[in-house]
């Protein structure tokens, strides 16, 4: 039996998802993207979803969806409807350890795989298909999360991330050229762990006046950052903060307090009162506080506009329409989860015209990245997207009100939860304090109506 070592944690809560895998061996195969037809640039369109880029990636004919995380090192599947659709080469089963006292998981690697992403081809991709069912992004998503990947796409590449448009320009790296840019700061890239993981120095505003720290830059994180107790370097925990379950880690439940920092600066771009979340000392022992302060995830890096280059080791940041909207907690107390689709009639299916498109095809399929909210079916039936509360912050608005976790929501402020995508109903419980909140659920098959004021946690 072979069992490599995993340093792997993965945090799992609301709209906060953190993903930061690397495998610390050396990879068979180069897992080298090439732009197809000799061309020097190609465009894809991605999804923002709870502050991450979700990409289709098409693997071995099959496609999927996949977030481009540059947290990670390795290409990572772990979570496929029917895997028996999806072939993979030359596999073998491995066991990968975690951190902690676990067990090791089971998992394939698989070499020689044909991977696509636009017009970028990998003809020679190792990838590794992990069977713990907790690792599932798609119910807090509210729609099909496949897998990640990272460095193996980024080191080949200057990619340029439009979040405003939701749209990343593939770029070769002899012919990229930058256009001068005074509103940007551009700043290297270091790289660490084998030289896959991406580090960036910003300045973090303590008692000790503006100090320097090295974050990971971390796209696979929902959160806006994590940083590392250090009294040292004058990194502590605001007065003002309060305990919080943070995520589900690789081997337990991951603890900390969540505050607000004065001031993140990065480069000449300062930003003001962001969330931060500082996990328990234990959940960090293996990693060099000396060296590594935190991470800076999805919620700060959607406020600018990137030029990520691995190959030439540097990152342009240019402020967004996003750099101004202010950081929130969810202020309702509310996690929210798709859990499946009623089946409803199609009222318009008989005389009327067919709600039914190609993106309901999709949707169906489960294999591409989805905006519809309802799904067609051709005898006349729709596919109603279903979502349950499964968690709730103890004396939160919601909690106060009476809600419960496994409470199936119906109706939000007179519009059925099935006309939402679930990002629009976690973006509504982020919105503006005072906001009244009017929702409708069903308890044991029992309705139920509840009503409650958002309010600011800090």
């Amino acid at each position: 039996m072979k069992v490599l070592l995993l340093d792997f944690y993965h945090f799992l809560k609301s709209t906060t998802l953190v993903l930061a895998l690397f495998i610390n061996f050396t990879l068979v195969g180069q897992n080298n993207f090439k732009l197809s037809n000799g061309a020097n640039t190609d465009k894809i369109k991605f999804e923002l979803a709870n502050n991450l880029i979700v990409i289709p990636v098409v693997l071995n004919g099959v496609e999927l969806s996949f977030i481009l995380d540059t947290g990670v090192g390795s290409t990572i599947i772990f979570s496929v409807d029917n895997r028996s659709s999806l072939e993979l080469k030359n596999a073998s089963k491995i066991y990968l350890r975690g951190l902690g006292d676990g067990e090791p998981v089971e998992a394939i690697k698989s070499l020689s795989n044909e991977v696509k992403i636009g017009n970028a081809v990998s003809s020679n991709h190792t990838v590794y298909l992990v069977f713990d069912e907790s690792i599932n992004f798609s119910p807090r998503m509210g729609f099909p999360i496949h897998g990640i990947i990272g460095y193996d796409f980024f080191k080949n590449f200057v990619l340029d991330i439009n979040y405003t448009k939701g749209v990343i320009k593939i770029n070769k790296p002899r012919s990229y050229v930058y256009k001068k840019c005074k509103k940007c700061y551009q700043t290297e890239i270091a790289f660490r762990d084998q030289n896959k993981r991406p580090y960036v120095t910003a300045k973090y505003k303590s008692l000790k006046g503006l100090i320097d720290i090295n974050l990971l830059l971390d796209s696979g994180s929902g959160s806006s950052l994590w940083l590392f107790e250090n009294a040292e370097k004058g990194i502590n925990i605001p007065k003002n903060s309060f305990r919080d379950f943070l995520g589900k880690g690789f081997n337990g439940d991951i603890y900390g307090q969540r505050t607000k920092i004065e001031e993140l600066h990065v480069g000449d771009f300062v930003l003001r009162d962001v969330t931060t979340s500082f996990p328990d000392s234990v959940y960090i022992r293996g990693i060099p506080i000396h060296k590594r302060q935190g991470s800076l995830g999805g919620n700060v890096l959607k406020r600018f506009n990137l030029i990520v280059d691995y190959p030439n080791r540097k990152i342009s940041f240019k402020k967004n329409s996003f750099f101004s909207k202010p950081f929130h907690y969810n202020m309702s107390g509310i996690t929210v989860q798709h859990t499946g689709f009623d089946i409803a009639v199609d009222t318009t299916a008989f005389g009327g015209s067919k709600r039914y498109n190609e993106k309901s095809r999709q949707y169906l399929g489960l294999n591409k990245i989805v905006n519809e909210k309802t799904v067609t079916l051709s005898n006349g039936f729709i596919l109603r997207p279903k979502y349950e509360i499964s968690d709730i912050r103890p004396d939160s608005p919601a909690d106060i009100s009476g809600l419960r976790p496994g409470d199936v929501i119906i109706e939000v402020n007179g519009k059925k939860a099935y006309n939402y995508k679930l990002s629009e109903l976690n973006d509504l419980f982020y919105s503006e304090e005072g906001k009244k909140i009017r929702i409708k659920v069903n308890r044991l098959g029992v309705e139920i109506k509840y009503e409650f004021y958002l309010k600011k946690v800090i």
